[in-house]
């Protein structure tokens, strides 16, 4: 008897307290990648970017809420002993610290060079003494390849060959 007449009010409850499906958020997955440039007298810089990249789903990139790129540097004698110049320092997007520059005047090489009004996945160092940029193609889905422009002094930069990220 009792059953009968909470079982309107359990069935109401039990409803009430359904979760609905919601729309899940898929980040894009984290990934590494590695350039190198070989300097003089058998010496080598080494780029390792980590992190989380935006991924546009359309010509806008996402909000990148969740996303954080950092970067370590180390120089490599010929003797092959390893010195880190820089330890996880945090990476910028390059149109978030300069949305008005021309990013084609950065000297990046092919396909890594950006358009004149679109920086997209184009990064900055600013811990970085006289500039260190990133390039990380292709635009769309997880990075593949990225290259380095590192100014070593004012007007003086090296620059990587295309390293790969995975």
């Amino acid at each position: 008897m009792v059953f009968k007449v909470f079982a309107p009010v359990l069935l109401a409850g039990l409803v009430a307290g359904a979760v609905l499906p919601a729309t899940a958020q898929v980040l894009p997955k984290p990934m590494t990648c590695e350039a190198t440039i070989l300097l003089d007298q058998g010496s080598s810089l080494i780029y390792r970017l980590n992190g989380i990249v935006p991924n546009p789903t359309s010509d806008r990139p996402q909000n990148p809420i969740g996303t954080s790129i950092n970067m370590t540097v180390q120089r490599r004698d010929r003797a092959g002993n390893l010195q880190t110049l820089l330890n996880r320092v945090r990476v910028n997007n390059l149109e978030d610290i300069a949305p008005d520059a021309d990013y084609s005047k950065f000297p990046f090489t092919g396909v890594f060079r950006g358009q004149s009004n679109n920086g997209f996945r184009l990064y900055s160092v600013s811990s970085s003494t006289h500039g260190l940029y990133a390039s990380l193609r292709p635009t769309r889905g997880q990075p593949q390849q990225m290259q380095i422009v590192h100014y070593l002094s004012r007007g003086n930069f090296v620059r990587s060959t295309a390293g790969t990220c995975r």
